[in-house]
């Protein structure tokens, strides 16, 4: 079973590194990493294949980071899907293996796992443990893209991966429809999986943060029709659970 790994780039170079290191150095499993590069300006594609010569890159213009996901998603071949961020990394390496066994023993649409949020200097902001997920699916809560694996045939029902038209939340709607409303069936493994710098799209300020408040309330809304406010206060409330208080006021925003 192969399992393909998306990584999307744009000027990368102070961590594509680690991000590859980290999908190379994978154990007992069978990995393409799909690089899906905007035309950067600095070494990034030419480091990743340093790294993994066997690395498969997509250099082209894209609209936006989940149009970029979806040019990558169908530029690979894998029977599973994962995506990884160019500042992010698995954080051992059997993370994938792990996943791969999950499939196998549990014939599950999409496995899912923890993630460890770090500064730029490596010290832990938050520890995000999704946890078991019910019969109920997504109330106020959602996976983090990068700890979630899911198999290449729900995309058939989910339709395109990720809605283009969202700057920050077109995975919290990917989540709604595949888990709320198609009911596909997900395994919860548990452990962390991914290590994520924060600063990203999603975290680097507060307007960003209020624009990820905004389209869940929308991405929700355009799911099921109405709920999505309440939905969002929920989410919001949940973010703080395996929080550091003091190191994410400390690097908010770096």
């Amino acid at each position: 079973m192969k399992i393909s790994v998306i990584t999307v780039s744009k000027n990368s170079a102070r961590t594509i590194g680690r991000t590859v290191k980290s999908v190379f150095s994978q154990r007992n499993v069978q990995v393409e990493h799909v690089i899906k590069d905007a035309n950067s300006a600095d070494i990034t594609v030419a480091l990743s294949k340093a790294i993994n010569p066997d690395i498969s890159a997509l250099i082209q213009p894209d609209i936006g980071i989940y149009d970029a996901m979806n040019q990558g998603f169908f530029h690979s071949s894998g029977q599973i899907i994962a995506f990884l961020n160019s500042d992010d990394y698995y954080i051992d390496e059997h993370v994938l293996c792990d996943a791969v066994v999950c499939f196998k023993n549990n014939n599950c649409d999409f496995v899912y796992g923890d993630i460890r949020m770090v500064s730029l200097t490596g010290e832990v902001v938050r520890e995000w443990r999704v946890g078991e997920i019910g019969e109920e699916g997504l109330v106020g809560q959602q996976i983090p893209h990068p700890g979630l694996f899911i198999r290449r045939t729900a995309f058939e029902k989910i339709g395109l991966p990720f809605d283009p038209a969202y700057k920050i939340s077109a995975d919290l709607k990917q989540q709604l429809i595949m888990i709320n409303l198609l009911k596909l069936k997900g395994v919860y493994l548990n452990r962390t999986v991914v290590v994520m710098e924060t600063g990203g799209e999603s975290t680097n300020s507060f307007a960003s943060y209020y624009l990820g408040w905004k389209e869940s309330v929308r991405a929700y809304n355009e799911v099921f029709g109405r709920g999505g406010l309440f939905f969002v206060f929920k989410k919001v409330f949940s973010k703080f659970k395996g929080v550091k208080v003091f190191a994410q006021l400390t690097h908010f925003g770096k």
